[in-house]
């Protein structure tokens, strides 16, 4: 495997400054440069399959979140073709996004001249991925080796509290990438620039400590003190983590020459090494305009669920408006307290015709444990989706034998705690999207649930999804990252290693 190579000590440049709509924009669209087509190599490595000439974001801020992004590409050998395939994710459930532009090229240079092969509208593919997410699929025409491509999308959204990640570096050679953002005066966003490695323990109590001082401040004092120090509230001793403050400006920050990393030991997703900044919306409050009536919906915990039309006649917020990024026990309670979550396992659930036959000469709490796995990963069928809400409660899903990851890991749950052991629900990122954020309590990066089991002081932990598995191995995706266990009093973070059984 790769280790992970951050960035050049060659040509970088890392800003953080206002700009106006009229400066000039570093790449636009249809204008090529034959000098462009001159680049064989990434600092003389011949081995590089392509090169990110440019990959140029924009983040605007209004009633909706518009995500602009024009990526350009130099296509150097048979392997690099694959880059040619463009895959852009999308949500659908409650019209989330909107796709407000989508538009591709290829260029080739022809007997001396520029040749462009414009890809039509009709000729992109539109793919559903699972109820809630769809992905548009350009293949772009006529490439092959020497060929650049381009591709230019916005995106109108409801994403509200939190914004999509903007990574700087890719699997392969970047030699400019820019974003900006706008935040308008109604929001406060904390907007985190992480370089590869995360806090130390040491640092994020140095954070909380700073966080805490955003909570308990009031928003004038706050403005005043942080205008003192550029926005900054909290920076790491190497600059490689720090957060700005920001409310009713434009930034930009650029990297340059930044080298490909393919892979890395130790975790899954090799995006927990890239540079990037994350967008936290952390305030917001006042007599907000009617047109910012969305950001209210993205907030309620039953958002996903209701209907466009629901949620408009349903949700006549006026007046003023307050939102604040809750903190871990706020998180943790809400959680616990959820009609959709924890109250599921309060619920009368008619487990009783099951529970004899389940626990059947079964004395020790562990063959208890172990018994009740077994028949809820045999029983359960997965449909593979992913998710952290019960929505259907856990009687449908029993009946019909079939559910998501939280339905059927949360109906063990509720089994377990019938037979007398102490089990709680463990909020997971699955591996496979990174590592979750420990610093902001941010509940809706998760996206599965696994049980955990406390006998006589040894921790259980399981998941009943993959019915091949026993009850001590659990899947891939559960590993190399970590979980939030939803307790009353013992809740926190737990580290789930490669080797954990």
């Amino acid at each position: 495997m790769k280790r992970p190579v951050f960035l050049s000590i060659f040509l970088i440049l890392f800003t953080l400054y206002g700009f106006s709509y009229s400066e000039k924009l570093p790449i636009k669209w249809g204008r090529i440069a034959k000098s462009e087509f001159e680049i064989k190599s990434f600092r003389g490595d011949t081995s590089v399959d392509a090169i990110i000439l440019c990959d140029f974001g924009d983040i605007s801020i209004t009633n909706r979140t518009f995500y602009t992004r024009h990526v350009r590409i130099k296509i150097l050998n048979s392997k690099g073709l694959k880059y040619a395939t463009i895959e852009i994710p999308y949500q659908v459930r409650n019209k989330h996004d909107d796709i407000l532009a989508l538009k591709a090229q290829t260029y080739n240079l022809e007997d001396g001249e520029i040749v462009k092969y414009k890809l039509k509208s009709r000729e992109y593919s539109d793919v559903k991925v699972d109820d809630k997410w769809r992905k548009k699929v350009i293949k772009l025409p006529n490439v092959s080796p020497g060929s650049i491509i381009e591709y230019y999308y916005t995106i109108a959204s409801l994403d509200f509290i939190r914004l999509d990640d903007w990574y700087f570096q890719s699997e392969i050679p970047t030699l400019w990438s820019e974003i900006r953002f706008d935040v308008p005066d109604p929001f406060i966003y904390l907007v985190t620039y992480q370089k590869g490695k995360l806090l130390s323990a040491e640092e994020e109590n140095e954070f909380s400590k700073k966080l805490e001082w955003l909570y308990n401040t009031k928003r004038l004092k706050r403005r005043i003190e942080l205008a003192k120090k550029d926005h900054v509230l909290y920076e790491s001793a190497d600059n490689n983590y720090k957060v700005y403050v920001i409310n009713n400006m434009k930034k930009k920050i650029i990297m340059r020459n930044l080298s490909g990393v393919e892979s890395a030991d130790g975790f899954i997703s090799v995006k927990d090494y890239y540079p990037k900044l994350k967008f936290h919306l952390f305030e917001s409050s006042g007599r907000l305009p009617w047109i910012y009536r969305p950001l209210i919906f993205t907030t309620l915990e039953d958002y996903e669920i209701r209907s466009k039309w629901d949620l408009w006649h349903t949700y006549r917020q006026t007046g003023y408006i307050h939102y604040q990024l809750d903190t871990w026990v706020e998180m943790n309670d809400k959680m616990l307290e959820s009609d959709l979550f924890g109250m599921q396992l309060l619920k009368h659930f008619n487990y009783l015709p099951i529970f004899d036959s389940i626990l059947k000469g079964k004395n020790s709490p562990r063959e208890k444990m172990i018994a009740i796995y077994d028949f809820v990963s045999q029983t359960m069928n997965w449909n593979g989706q992913y998710s952290v809400y019960v929505y259907k409660g856990l009687t449908e899903p029993f009946d019909k034998k079939t559910g998501t990851s939280s339905e059927i890991n949360m109906l063990m749950i509720y089994l377990l705690k019938r037979a007398g052991l102490d089990a709680d629900p463990v909020l997971l990122r699955t591996s496979d999207l990174g590592m979750p954020e420990t610093v902001y309590p941010v509940h809706n990066q998760f996206n599965h649930v696994i049980a955990m089991v406390s006998i006589e002081g040894q921790i259980y932990l399981l998941d009943a999804i993959d019915p091949a598995k026993p009850y001590n191995i659990l899947p891939e995706k559960d590993l190399f990252t970590k979980g939030w266990i939803v307790n009353k009093n013992n809740y926190g973070w737990l580290n789930l290693k490669e080797n954990m059984k």
